[in-house]
């Protein structure tokens, strides 16, 4: 049979299948696609997956925790010398904080998956700097408290 002729009879068997059972509550429940797994149970081998976990390996060590942490230190009142992170992330920005939570699951998950102890230690690091800028009263944010009391009070944020 050729394939044309496969797919053709294949496409009009389809409609009569459905027709002659009833629907079930299962025919609405959508069917599991993929298990969880240990992510250190996979090694790729060369190739271009491994590649690209490698460029995302440089982009990762490549970023400075120090400016990561900058504007969570400043919003507790701790010093920071490093030089501000820009964009969405810039001090004057009233959305700054978000970056470093991705930061830490993108680590996160490289180390898992890798083994790699930098990017561990990086992540450690970085929550144990979240955790000293929580001391002074348990809030943890990049910006201020005040700017919930503006949320609160019907002010723009």
């Amino acid at each position: 049979m050729r394939r044309r002729d496969f797919l053709a009879a294949a496409a009009a068997a389809v409609p009569l299948w459905r027709a002659r059972r009833m629907p079930t509550p299962a025919d609405s429940a959508p069917a599991p696609v993929a298990l969880p797994f240990d992510l250190a149970r996979v090694r790729l081998l060369d190739g271009p997956f491994l590649d690209a976990v490698n460029v995302n390996r440089r982009f990762l060590t490549a970023q400075d925790p120090d400016r990561l942490l900058h504007t969570f230190r400043l919003a507790a009142g701790l010093p920071s010398t490093a030089a501000p992170l820009g964009g969405w992330e810039a001090p004057e920005n009233e959305l700054r904080g978000h970056y470093t939570g991705h930061y830490l699951s993108a680590a996160a998950l490289m180390s898992a998956q890798t083994g790699d102890a930098e990017l561990r230690a990086r992540g450690e690091r970085i929550v144990a700097e979240l955790a000293r800028c929580q001391q002074p009263n348990g809030y943890l944010s990049a910006f201020p408290e005040q700017f919930f009391d503006r949320l609160h009070a019907g002010q723009p944020v």
